[in-house]
This record gives structure tokens, sequence and C-alpha cells, in this order.
């Protein structure tokens, strides 16, 4: 079984398995092709990153600009309202998706 990892903001090109080509959301790793790629999703990520989960309550949802959002250790985390982003603050450890592929 194969699977291929298509980059988030060019999605005709296929992205690296290299560690430094890669970026996090609410725990999700996202490939990409080169660091021009990746500098762009960084600087809007909820532009790219299509569907997340709130680590909370466990919600599937789009994030936009308005969604609640924290920087955590791996990258931003995004919250379908602000009662699951102060929980997530309260006990990150606890709630944070790891994932390491």
């Amino acid at each position: 079984m194969s699977r291929t990892l298509w980059d988030p903001v060019e999605p005709r090109r296929l992205g690296s398995l290299e560690p430094a080509l890669r970026a996090r959301v609410n725990g999700e790793i996202y490939r990409f092709a080169s660091r021009a790629t990746l500098a762009r999703f960084q600087r809007d990520p909820v532009r790219w990153c299509g569907i997340v989960r709130d680590p909370v309550s466990g919600c599937l949802f789009v994030p936009d600009r308005w969604s609640p959002s924290l920087e955590w250790a791996d990258g931003p985390y995004f919250f379908t309202c602000d009662s699951t982003r102060l929980e997530f603050s309260r006990a990150a450890g606890m709630y944070a998706i790891q994932r390491d592929y």
C-alpha cells in the first residue's frame, strides 16, 4: 500500500519526507515540496490546512481567521470555541495530538 503526500500549497507537487519540510497544525503533519511553499503555509496556515479536529471537543471543523487559536510546542492549534482553547491551555499535554510520521 502506498501513500502520496501532496504539498497543500501547491497540490500538483509532491510533499517531501524531509523533516525540515514539514509543519504541524493541530498536531497533524503537513509536508511541502519546497521551503517556499512551507513559508507560505506558515504565514497563513488557516488558508491551507483544511479540516482540523478540535483537540478538546474532538469536533471536525474548518478554521478561519476568527477561530480561537493557541501556539504550542509543535505549532498552532485552532479551536471551535474559546472554552476549548482555555481548557487546552490549562492541560495542553493531555490534549495535544502527538504524531510522528
